[in-house]
């Protein structure tokens, strides 16, 4: 074996600095694009971020802008400033009224307790009595509920503040919750000696309580959505695609800071102003083209789903991304980061890119029909059926291969079941009827 020296000539693609923002640009959202701007800021002395630009273009009504701010968030209070604003009617020493708070600090976004009592106990250096003495606290507040330590004990919490005490519902939720969860009401109710009316009625009744009391209060600060696209119709039918401007601040160069560089006459301050001008105008590049793309793949998705946008999303269409891209002429993966974390203002209501995007069920005469009709289909026939005898996967499957010319599997029903967060028909079985 001897050691030699060669030379060869290879092809290789190779990603630059550059075209690696670019493709990070595309993927950004809003938010992301905005703060990786200012970031850019910071770099580059001759960057400017201009804001204001909402208020110098006048193609955007007061109608639009109104209908950013529906999507804004109503929650302000937050659920342990609610708790806490309760602590001065309790009245209780000092001591206890510490652990109440770290108890009320510890609770998560649902309102509950999902560390350990002992935990606790050894964070704090008490016993576990003083623990659960303050935890009795912390549930006698509002909202029902709070402070449990899982969703029997959240649900019986409730129970036990009723006005009317139900006893057969809180024997069950207390000492039968998971089989009367999993509906075995059969065995349930023989080992209790009621009916299945009454197990149906005590269903009914715990359907009313809240599983996550501290849903309606916020966890975190209120921000609404801003459109990346909107989409609007003219008067001769047609549809328009225009890129939000606002969502980002506009680019400039500071001109002034240029001229001082000249004048100096300084050769390597020249010399970096040079090489930020370049990345200045690669950077404004990025953005343009990223505005671009966009616009482009809005046009392609509105022809390809004009009755999703005559009618609204019930009328969805299949379409993959990988169509989108061939007809964009570019990679599948450079329409999946298009659509991440954007969203279009359509006269339906501000919509994600991505559920426009749905894959296609076998239909009648040789048509398809996308994921989301599917579900659709399936959510009204639910809502349709007998509650007494509710129908299975089989049966849907059926029903929409009969009524509705759609051949999919029963696994496929069940899957779509399930992204809808319908329990199955044992679940949804009704006894209201029975002796």
């Amino acid at each position: 074996m001897r050691a030699e020296l060669w030379q060869e000539q290879r092809l290789q693609l190779s990603l630059t600095k550059e075209l690696v923002q670019a493709i990070e640009l595309l993927q950004y959202s809003a938010l992301d694009l905005e703060a990786f701007l200012y970031e850019q800021s910071l770099e580059n002395p001759f960057l400017e971020i201009r804001r204001g630009r909402m208020r110098r273009r006048t193609s955007r009504t007061d109608k639009d802008r109104k209908q950013w701010l529906e999507n804004i968030s109503g929650r302000t209070e937050t659920l342990a400033g609610h708790l806490l604003a309760q602590l001065p009617g309790l009245m209780l020493p000092a001591k206890e009224e510490r652990m109440v708070r770290h108890l009320i600090a510890a609770l998560d976004e649902d309102g509950y307790l999902r560390l350990p009592l002992a935990e606790l106990a050894a964070r704090f250096s008490v016993s576990e009595q003083e623990v659960e003495r303050a935890l009795r606290f912390v549930q006698s507040l509002d909202p029902p509920g709070v402070g449990a330590r899982d969703l029997a004990e959240c649900l019986l919490l409730q129970l036990e503040r009723r006005p009317e005490r139900d006893e057969l519902a809180e024997t069950i939720v207390r000492h039968h919750f998971v089989a009367f969860a999993e509906k075995a009401w059969k065995t349930l109710a023989k080992q209790l000696g009621v009916s299945l009316g009454e197990l149906q009625r005590v269903f009914e009744l715990i359907r009313t309580l809240e599983p996550r009391p501290g849903i309606h209060y916020a966890n975190e600060t209120p921000h609404f959505i801003v459109p990346d696209l909107i989409v609007t119709r003219q008067a001769d039918g047609g549809w328009i695609v225009t890129y939000n401007d606002d969502i980002h601040p506009e680019l400039g160069w500071n001109k002034e800071y240029q001229r001082h560089i000249v004048a100096v006459g300084d050769r390597h301050a020249e010399r970096f102003m040079k090489e930020k001008y370049r990345q200045f105008t690669w950077l404004a590049k990025s953005l343009e083209q990223r505005k671009q793309t966009l616009v482009h793949l809005m046009g392609i998705i509105i022809d390809r789903q004009r009755s999703c946008f005559e009618s609204g999303l019930s009328a969805l269409k299949p379409m993959t991304m990988r169509e989108v891209a061939e007809e964009l002429g570019v990679h599948e993966s450079t329409v999946s980061r298009a659509v991440r974390h954007k969203y279009v203002q359509t006269p339906f209501g501000t919509i994600e890119l991505r559920r426009f995007f749905s894959s296609a069920a076998t239909a009648g005469a040789g048509e398809t029909a996308s994921s989301v009709q599917v579900k659709a289909i399936i959510q009204m026939l639910i809502s349709a059926e007998d509650r007494r005898a509710p129908l299975s996967d089989q049966q849907l499957a059926d029903l929409l291969r009969d009524q509705h010319g759609i051949a999919i599997s029963r696994r496929t029903v069940a899957k779509y079941r399930e992204q809808l967060r319908i329990p199955s028909s044992a679940k949804r079985k009704q006894y209201t009827s029975l002796p």
